[in-house]
């Protein structure tokens, strides 16, 4: 049984409702911080996120982010959510 009440206390404690949405936050930061070093987004296939690089965020060292990007633009991955989807699209654009 629903309880708004819960719901509500829930999301004000931050509680996330969709699986993948940490491990997305983590993806957007890297493809954010790539974007900043580099200027594009033309992500080389095997290209991880290198760890000990304070330039990066200690939380996305070690994320083969040119393998994510490719599953991303293949596959739609992290896209085909109904509820979340055209919301991560545009953080992409």
């Amino acid at each position: 049984k629903e309880r708004p009440d819960r719901v509500a206390e829930l999301n004000q404690l931050g509680f996330v409702w969709e699986r993948l949405q940490p491990e997305w936050n983590l993806i957007l930061e890297a493809l954010i911080t790539y974007r900043t070093l580099y200027h594009d987004l033309l992500v080389p296939s095997k290209f991880v996120v290198p760890f000990g690089n304070e330039e990066w965020s200690r939380s996305t060292w070690g994320i083969s982010l040119g393998k994510v990007v490719y599953r991303i633009r293949s596959r739609g991955d992290f896209l085909r959510s109904n509820q979340n989807g055209p919301k991560r699209r545009r953080q992409l654009d």
